[in-house]
C-alpha cells in the first residue's frame, strides 16, 4: 500500500514540474503593447439650440500615442439619437472632426442625445463622448400660410420677432419642425384655442387640411410634433379619403364647428364632452338636408350656434346649444314680413354667408333669385335670437353677380368682393360701390380678413384683423410668385393703402394667424 502511494505521489510531482516548465517557456512567447487611448474635451454635457440655427462644436482630442493632428489615422462621426419614442432612432449628421450642423431636427421638449464617435483606423478602437441636445423653436406667434406648389400642399410660417416687429419666414415649416407629411392638394389652415372633449386639456391647435386628410397639431408647448388625424377624433366613421373642408371656432367657451368632405356639419363642445361626430344638418325627425359650405358661427357667443342654408329647400336652418338637430328659425321684428320674405322658403340660392364682429356682431347673407338679382340681408343671430336687421336688393353693384370671393370688414362692415383681379368695396350703409384695388395681370387667389379666435382684444392682433388680406401670384409661375399683401381699409369710403407685403410663396390657398 505504501509503495502504491509513493508511485502515485511521484507521478503528480512529475506532472506539476512539467506544467510549470511549460508555463515558464510560454512566457517568453508574448509581446505586450500599449494601446492608444484618447481624451475628448471641449464638448459640454448639454446644449440648447434654436431650430434653424447652426450648432458648432470644436472638440479637443488628446491621444496617448500621437497628437491627433494626422486626421488620416481616424474617422469621425456625429449622431443624433432620439429616445423619445419607440423604436429609438440613431441618425448620422456629420463625418467631420468638428461639428458645424444646421439644425433641421424637429424641436422637442425631450432632449436628444448627441453622440461623437472617433475611430482609430489601424486598430478599430472607438472613442466616444455624448451630450444632451435640446432643440427649441421661436415659432409661436405669426402667420400660417397654406400654399399650393405644383398641386401639393405646403405650410409656410411668418414668425413675429418681438424685438424688431418684423417677421421671419419659415418655408415648408412641417418638413423641419414635424414628422407630419401633407399629402394631396391644400384645402385650408386654421388656428384656434381648443379644449379636448376627452382629456379637457387646452391647447393651441392648428388644423392643416388637404383633399386627402386633415390633421390637428397641438402646438401648446411650441412644437409641431404632436398631431392627430381628425378621423381618429370623430365619433362616426367615414372611409378615406376623409377630411375637413373648414373649421370655425366661436372664439368662446371652446366651441367649434367642422364642415367635412361629405358635406356634413358637426359641432364640438368640450364642456359638455361632445366631440365631433354629432351631425347637425338634420331635422328633429332625423331627415338629412344638404347645406351650403357657407355657414355662420355665432362669433364670440358662449353658447353653440350656427346658421346654415338648406340647399334643397332653400331655407335658413339654425343649430342651437347641444341639440342634435336643427330647425327653421323664427324671425323677430318686421323686416322679413315687410319685404315678403319667408325664412322657411326663400325661393333663392345662397351666394355667400358669414358672421362678422362688425356692427354689433351680424351675419351677412347674399342671395340670388332666378332673375340673377342679388339681395343682401344682415341678421343678428345667436342661441337666443334671430333678428333680421336689413333686407336690400343690390342695385348699385352690378359687378357683384360675377364675384368669386367675399370678405367682411370687421370694423366698418364693408362688403369686399373679388371679380377677376379687381377688388370692390360695397358700403351697406350708403349703398355705394367702388373698385378699390386692381391687381392688373396678377391672379388673386385669396381675399379675407383674419377673424381672431383666442386673444380677441390684444391690440396688435386686433390691428392685424382689421387689414384686408389680398394674396396674388403670377399665372406663368404660380409656385414661386405668391404674395400676401395686407391693406389698410379706412372708414368713410377712403382709399386703401398697403400696410405690409410678404413674398416668396406658392399659390396661397388659406391664411390664419397663430395668436
Amino acid at each position: 500500500m505504501k509503495n502504491r502511494f509513493l508511485r502515485y505521489f511521484g507521478c503528480l510531482l512529475i506532472l506539476a514540474i512539467s506544467v510549470l516548465a511549460a508555463c515558464r517557456k510560454d512566457l517568453g512567447n508574448y509581446e505586450y503593447q500599449e494601446i492608444n487611448d484618447a481624451q475628448i474635451t471641449n464638448i459640454s454635457d448639454s446644449y440648447s439650440s434654436l431650430r434653424g440655427s447652426t450648432l458648432s462644436i470644436k472638440p479637443t482630442l488628446t491621444f496617448t500615442q500621437d497628437d491627433g493632428s494626422d486626421t488620416s489615422k481616424y474617422t469621425y462621426s456625429w449622431y443624433i439619437i432620439d429616445q423619445s419614442s419607440l423604436p429609438i432612432t440613431k441618425k448620422q449628421i456629420a463625418k467631420t472632426k468638428s461639428l458645424n450642423w444646421p439644425i433641421n431636427f424637429p424641436s422637442s421638449t425631450t432632449a436628444y442625445t448627441l453622440l461623437y464617435e472617433v475611430k482609430e483606423i489601424k486598430t478599430g478602437l472607438f472613442f466616444r463622448k455624448s451630450a444632451k441636445l435640446t432643440i427649441t423653436t421661436n415659432i409661436a406667434d405669426g402667420w400660417l400660410v397654406m400654399n399650393d406648389v405644383n398641386g401639393k400642399a405646403r405650410l409656410d410660417f411668418l414668425n413675429y420677432i418681438a424685438t424688431t416687429g418684423e417677421f421671419q419666414t419659415y418655408t415648408d415649416l412641417l418638413s423641419t419642425q414635424s414628422t407630419l407629411v401633407l399629402n394631396g392638394a391644400p384645402k385650408f389652415v386654421y388656428y384656434w384655442n381648443r379644449r379636448d372633449p376627452y382629456s379637457f386639456t387646452i391647447h393651441k391647435a392648428i388644423a392643416v387640411g388637404t383633399d386627402q386628410a386633415t390633421n390637428i397639431i397641438n402646438t401648446q408647448d411650441g412644437t409641431f410634433s404632436k398631431f392627430a388625424n381628425i378621423s381618429t377624433m370623430m365619433s362616426s366613421y367615414s372611409p378615406a379619403p376623409y377630411y375637413a373642408q373648414n373649421i370655425a371656432s366661436q372664439a368662446s367657451s371652446y366651441l367649434a364647428y367642422l364642415y367635412d368632405s361629405n358635406g356634413e356639419l358637426y359641432f364640438e363642445n368640450a364642456t359638455l364632452s361632445i366631440a365631433w361626430g354629432t351631425r347637425v344638418n338634420k331635422t328633429s325627425a332625423a331627415v338629412n338636408f344638404k347645406i351650403s359650405p357657407f355657414y355662420a358661427e355665432a362669433y364670440r357667443n358662449g353658447t353653440t350656434y350656427a346658421l346654415m342654408f338648406d340647399i334643397d329647400n332653400r331655407r335658413f336652418m339654425e343649430h342651437k346649444s347641444s341639440n342634435t338637430s336643427s330647425s327653421v328659425p323664427v324671425p323677430n321684428g318686421n323686416v322679413y314680413t315687410d319685404n315678403n320674405v319667408n325664412v322657411g322658403n326663400l325661393n333663392m340660392d345662397l351666394v355667400y354667408m358669414a358672421s362678422t364682429p362688425a356692427l354689433s356682431s351680424r351675419t351677412y347673407a347674399i342671395l340670388k333669385n332666378s332673375n340673377n338679382e342679388l339681395f343682401l340681408t344682415t341678421i343678428q343671430c345667436n342661441s337666443s335670437t334671430f333678428t333680421p336687421l336689413t333686407w336690400d336688393k343690390i342695385t348699385t353693384a352690378p359687378e357683384m353677380i360675377n364675384a368669386t370671393q367675399f370678405a367682411i370688414d370687421p370694423n366698418e362692415g364693408y362688403l369686399m368682393y373679388l371679380v377677376g383681379s379687381k377688388i370692390y368695396r360695397y358700403n351697406i350703409s350708403d349703398k355705394t360701390n367702388t373698385m378699390v384695388l386692381d391687381m392688373g395681370t396678377k391672379k388673386v387667389s385669396l381675399i379675407k380678413y383674419q377673424k381672431l379666435t383666442h386673444f380677441t382684444t390684444n391690440a396688435r392682433y386686433v390691428e392685424y384683423a382689421g387689414k384686408l388680406i389680398v394674396c396674388t401670384y403670377d399665372d406663368a409661375n404660380p409656385s414661386t410668385t405668391g404674395e400676401m399683401n395686407l391693406y389698410n381699409v379706412p372708414n368713410l369710403n377712403n382709399a386703401l393703402s398697403l400696410y405690409k407685403s410678404f413674398t416668396g410663396f406658392g399659390k396661397i390657398v388659406s391664411v390664419s394667424y397663430r395668436e
